[in-house]
């Protein structure tokens, strides 16, 4: 189409389009609506190609889709499309250490530079972006680094408060374990139970969420209980139940869990039953309050969050339970569930390099 311009200006139908959106039809606009049209479309397929784990194809289409992106003006767009460039490569594994965190400075550097837009759009994807780049600087223990971000800007990162939540319980992840986590960035980092559920309250099942409430100390049984009086079945009052202990209620949950996870997994290409005997045998030693934890996200986002908050309070069984449960996602979002299980496997060890880089990949897949 962009060889055909001159053509495209003489059609009928093409110039009211371009004129619905442009004062003057020249060769101007009409190169902005095809390039428009281009980056979207190859925005689509690059996510594609990410969701079916064709990395380089991927990564290819970002390329593209950014530049084009750029051409048009369109920047909110182009930080994104960039700014998945370097995730992808994170992903693939080809993007480490120092190359990192300066990828990520120079996208944190251009999005924050003055003036500052403030449209709810922009400040959302900042605040994506600056997730990023703050994960980048724990990846190294760059705490300095951390701690000299003006303040301005960290009230930026909560301007997309799932962000915000996983951006924070990844940072407590990756620096409680070597020291890095005190006074003033101690308290910037903190995530209680209330933030958690608030932020991704419309990612876990309605059903499980009163007794979620109760698992993480928001709320006292009988308030779950109560909470539960919109739902007709049982099943919600059974999950407060569990929480609270009870081994009939628990046994069946448990139960139920496991054949769940079987019935999912059939259809995978890899001989899986290993990791189903695997999974039998930590769902077979989790207590009431753990598998409620384990049911109750709806999505994947989700489900990392309540990841990272195990393995950050110690949890280590049911950090490793949440990662066997993220595999029965297909593709590249089972296969990073099933690198950090792997990771996770012996002791779960946030000191680990190779572990807190599977981490990391599944933290750049959502954010």
């Amino acid at each position: 189409m962009r060889e055909s311009v001159q053509e495209l200006m003489r059609d009928e139908e093409f110039r009211s389009y371009i004129e619905s959106m442009f004062e003057n039809v020249d060769e101007k606009a009409v190169k902005i609506v095809i390039l428009d049209a281009a980056s979207h479309l190859k925005d689509a397929l690059a996510s594609y190609r990410l969701d079916n784990d064709e990395l380089d194809k991927a990564k290819d289409l970002f390329e593209d889709a950014f530049k084009e992106y750029r051409e048009i003006g369109q920047y909110e767009n182009y930080l994104i499309a960039r700014g998945w460039v370097l995730r992808v490569k994170v992903i693939k594994g080809s993007l480490v250490g120092k190359e990192l965190v300066d990828g990520f400075r120079q996208l944190y550097e251009e999005t924050f530079k003055e003036p500052f837009e403030h449209t709810a759009r922009y400040l959302s994807t900042a605040s994506l972006i600056l997730g990023n780049y703050l994960v980048s600087l724990a990846l190294i223990n760059d705490v300095e680094g951390i701690r000299k971000l003006p303040e301005k800007h960290w009230r930026v990162l909560n301007d997309n408060e799932q962000v915000s939540v996983l951006t924070r319980l990844m940072l407590n992840a990756l620096l409680i374990p070597r020291g890095g986590l005190s006074g003033e960035l101690e308290g910037k980092l903190g995530v209680n139970p209330e933030e958690l559920v608030d932020a991704f309250g419309s990612y876990i099942h309605r059903e499980s969420l009163p007794a979620l409430r109760v698992a993480l100390g928001i709320a006292k049984t009988e308030d779950g209980i109560k909470l539960c009086e919109e739902f007709i079945d049982a099943v919600c009052i059974d999950f407060v139940l569990a929480v609270k202990g009870n081994s009939v209620v628990v046994k069946r949950l448990r139960e139920a869990i496991i054949n769940a996870s079987k019935n999912s997994l059939k259809g995978f290409g890899f001989d899986v039953e290993s990791l189903i005997n695997e999974f039998r045998g930590l769902v077979s030693g989790l207590d009431g309050r753990s598998l409620v934890q384990l049911i109750a996200p709806s999505n994947s986002m989700a489900r990392l969050a309540l990841m990272l908050r195990a393995l950050i309070n110690g949890n280590k069984e049911l950090a490793k339970a949440h990662a066997l449960y993220g595999v029965i996602n297909h593709k590249l979002l089972g296969r990073l569930f099933l690198e950090a299980y792997k990771e996770c496997k012996e002791c779960c060890d946030l000191e680990s390099e190779s572990f807190r880089l599977a981490l990391a990949k599944l933290f750049f897949l959502h954010v």
